[in-house]
């Protein structure tokens, strides 16, 4: 394992503020990162033990999420993300979307059941997510972003969903988005949101409250990820928080953390965030 630095972005001055799970802060751009560097073969492993195994973590995405596309059920992205889609893509302007972590199709067969002239197509890293992706007859690609670099079309958006934060080589990724963007194409993402370690006080040092590395590797914030898409030139960088908690209706904790996202005390969950390739 190599190890980073300095940012990975800027290549500011890195402070390790998290020993525990080797996550250090930059200090120019503020982005925060595992600054251990893992192997693809690693990153594999991983995924396919979260989505593929009889157990996994994720298997929502990978089994449940699928059987109600295959039987035809009505496809549900969520309010924030269906919200983003629909300015950015269902908008009558946009003609060719690119998804980075395209899974088993989800959103792509989401996009599909509103408007089937938008030209759609899926990065994956998952065998076998990218399998089910090919039974659902979307227009997907087994690999990492790096396959940007092999495509000779240019898109009106650039959209991940909770993929932001794997991504180790980050830079290039940034790099590649910006130069497979139509001029006033946009990216648009889901993240979650590093703040949130606020809402717990009481918090163990070095505890974090997302997936630990190598499953995480980037953290954001609502400064940090302006800071780092404008760093690679993108312009009008928005960051909406989801204000209110996710809805646990058996959980007391769920309701207190309702009435402090009323009086603006509570700190959101996730980041949702777009920006624009300008000429």
């Amino acid at each position: 394992m190599g190890h980073y630095n300095e940012c990975k972005i800027c290549s500011g001055v890195v402070e390790l503020i998290n020993k525990k799970y080797n996550l250090g802060k930059c200090s120019n751009c503020k982005f925060i990162f595992c600054l251990t560097i893992f192997q693809q073969e690693e990153f594999i492993k991983v995924y396919d033990e979260l989505y593929n195994t009889e157990s996994s973590q994720y298997q929502r995405h990978s089994k449940d999420e699928f059987d109600k596309i295959i039987n035809n059920e009505t496809i549900k992205v969520g309010w924030n993300r269906s919200r983003l889609i629909k300015k950015n893509i269902l908008n009558s302007k946009c003609k060719s979307v690119l998804e980075i972590g395209s899974g088993i199709g989800l959103v792509g067969a989401y996009i599909r059941s509103k408007d089937s002239l938008i030209e759609y197509t899926g990065i994956e890293l998952d065998k076998e997510a990218f399998e089910k992706s090919q039974l659902l007859k979307l227009n997907t690609i087994l690999g990492d972003f790096k396959e940007m670099e092999k495509m000779e079309s240019l898109f009106d958006v650039i959209m991940m969903w909770e993929v932001v934060e794997h991504l180790q080589d980050l830079g290039s990724f940034l790099e590649f988005a910006y130069k497979k963007l139509n001029v006033n194409g946009k990216i648009i993402l889901s993240t979650p949101n590093y703040d949130k370690i606020y809402n717990y006080p009481k918090r163990e040092k070095d505890q974090i409250f997302q997936d630990q590395p190598p499953i995480h590797l980037n953290f954001f914030t609502s400064e940090s990820i302006k800071n780092i898409f404008e760093f690679h030139q993108f312009k009008d960088c928005r960051v909406k928080v989801k204000k209110m908690p996710y809805l646990q209706i058996n959980s007391l904790t769920f309701y207190i953390n309702v009435l402090k996202a009323v009086f603006n005390s509570y700190w959101g969950t996730t980041l949702y965030f777009e920006a624009t390739k300008k000429g």
